[in-house]
């Protein structure tokens, strides 16, 4: 508790400012959407962000069932906002509008935690006072680690999907859920996995984020950091790519992409990635092959049957500092060849490639 209230900042508290301004609407027409037996789903992301399984399934009830009142959550200011737009009813975040929506929806549907207009106020209202809590967790990506973050005593999810049978079966026993909180149907965004047609010359790396490295200074010290830059600028991969024609993608997870200036790769054959302007999902569809050191991505990769290397260059640091392992087991479970050192995975490489 200690801990969220140090988290609070101004715009948190300018936020309960519009909160109470809209709670007394928003709690008349929450009451009138029950007596009338009315509908209405709040979808959302995060403030900047329409690419994942919020996204694909808003389009879905857009597509499939309009007589849903469906309304998407997204700040205005974004690149994705245009696209979302296109579909009809968007809601500024953090807007009046939001809040109202956010307190009278039926439904608020969300592939993250913080699927609200205000993360600070409302976990205190969804944890402690059991306030406004109607959330679907749609989730971006399959679980497969204990993450104590997402056990019910910390969300309080009315629903939580899950995108993979055992990672249902883990959650469900582990996690904490009620009988019928934990619905298995897949993930939404697998339904855009289907009949893909790769680029065989793109290859793609796609890291996950390390918990513990919170700035510039943390990260160029890092043994993730040197591990990364050493292999993707080893003369070993660069001729590889050379000789083949092909060209790495370098994509940093989202939490590390604040530090892309930091990735100034010395390898004409490698791209780096900006979230900016790429679309992760996009990404994954137009590359052939995949190396990836814990992202959950591998499992979009996996259901559209594509080649996969892991590569464990900080296994046990990982383990120690990130999160603890859960049900998968990568030597056990994992898509494709697990690899330690960059020479490892260079070889694996040439070898998927020939």
């Amino acid at each position: 508790m200690l801990n969220k209230i140090k988290k609070i900042t101004i715009r948190d508290i300018l936020g309960c400012l519009i909160f109470l301004v809209a709670l007394v609407p928003a709690l008349i027409y929450r009451v009138y959407l029950r007596l009338s037996k009315k509908e209405l789903w709040l979808v959302s992301e995060t403030a900047n962000r329409a690419r994942d399984n919020g996204y694909v399934f808003f389009c879905y009830l857009k597509r499939e069932h309009p007589e849903i009142a469906s309304f998407y959550a997204i700040d205005k200011s974004c690149p994705d906002y245009k696209k979302v737009s296109a579909l009809g009813n968007t809601v500024d975040w953090a807007s009046f509008k939001h809040y109202f929506y956010y307190m009278s929806a039926t439904k608020n549907i969300s592939s993250h935690k913080e699927g609200n207009p205000n993360h600070s106020l409302f976990t205190v209202l969804h944890l402690y006072l059991n306030l406004f809590n109607n959330r679907v967790f749609l989730q971006h990506g399959v679980i497969k680690d204990d993450l104590p973050m997402f056990y019910y005593k910390n969300t309080k999810f009315q629903k939580f999907i899950c995108g993979a049978k055992p990672e249902f079966d883990y959650i469900e026993q582990v996690y904490g859920y009620p009988k019928g909180h934990v619905i298995y149907t897949g993930l939404a965004r697998f339904d855009n996995l289907h009949n893909v047609k790769p680029n065989k010359d793109i290859i793609l790396f796609i890291p996950t984020w390390r918990r513990w490295i919170e700035n510039k200074e943390q990260l160029i010290e890092s043994n993730y950091y040197k591990k990364m830059v050493k292999f993707l600028e080893s003369k070993e991969l660069e001729e590889l790519l050379t000789k083949t024609g092909k060209t790495l993608y370098f994509y940093p997870h989202e939490s590390t992409q604040k530090f892309i200036d930091e990735f100034d790769i010395k390898n004409e054959r490698v791209k780096t990635l900006s979230i900016k302007n790429s679309d992760i999902q996009k990404i994954l569809i137009e590359g052939s092959l995949l190396i990836t050191d814990h992202s959950s991505l591998f499992f979009d990769f996996a259901y559209m049957k594509k080649p996969i290397i892991y590569y464990h260059y900080d296994i046990e640091e990982y383990r120690q500092k990130h999160t603890r392992e859960g049900y998968f087991n990568f030597n056990n479970y994992g898509f494709g060849k697990v690899c330690f050192e960059k020479n490892e995975v260079i070889h694996e490489l040439e070898s998927i490639i020939k």
